[in-house]
């Protein structure tokens, strides 16, 4: 969804704020949020497959919860803050065009998808790691939260689109008005 949306925008663009509002992310800073988490995500793996084990942490009540609410029921909050070790600037990216982003964007994800399928290999279906809200989660658990949060910050990218302005109106009217992504 990503690359169809970002594949022919230019620099100038993908560095735009939907309506002039430095408050809200531009593409790109969406995009490197989101390879924030990814690589963030696949660190963790990384350190449950060096340690050879899952980890010991057992899920509070409220974490339970709010895994059925977002992972289960598919709910992402709104309006929330993203935690500090995952804001976009952190990186040092000079300003990308939206090819670049997807090819970025595309590395972490291949990544994170090898070490979770080497933590599916290695510890099955138990939890393999802690997200720092949700608690431990099983793969299959890890791998719904990314598509969940991605879908999230594609409507995100949707408003991008309908609010700044583009050199090529066609490229701007191609995302759908209503995202369905299945899971």
């Amino acid at each position: 969804m990503y690359e169809q949306a970002l594949h022919d925008r230019d620099a100038a663009w993908c560095q735009q704020h939907p309506l002039d509002d430095e408050r809200q992310w531009s593409a790109q800073q969406l995009v490197e949020h989101l390879v924030m988490t990814y690589s963030n995500t696949s660190d963790v793996l990384e350190e449950r497959l060096a340690k050879k084990r899952v980890t010991r942490n057992r899920s509070t009540l409220l974490q339970r919860v709010l895994q059925i609410a977002s992972i289960s029921l598919g709910r992402f909050p709104h309006g929330l803050a993203a935690p500090s070790h995952v804001r976009p600037g952190q990186l040092g990216w000079p300003s990308l065009n939206g090819a670049e982003l997807t090819t970025a964007m595309k590395d972490e994800l291949e990544r994170m998808d090898e070490l979770l399928e080497a933590c599916r290999t290695r510890f099955g279906l138990q939890r393999v790691a802690s997200h720092f809200i949700f608690g431990p989660l099983r793969v299959d658990q890890w791998r719904r939260f990314h598509v969940i949060h991605a879908r999230h910050h594609m409507k995100q990218l949707a408003k991008i689109q309908k609010h700044v302005t583009s050199s090529n109106d066609s490229i701007s009217k191609s995302l759908p008005e209503k995202l369905h992504v299945p899971l």
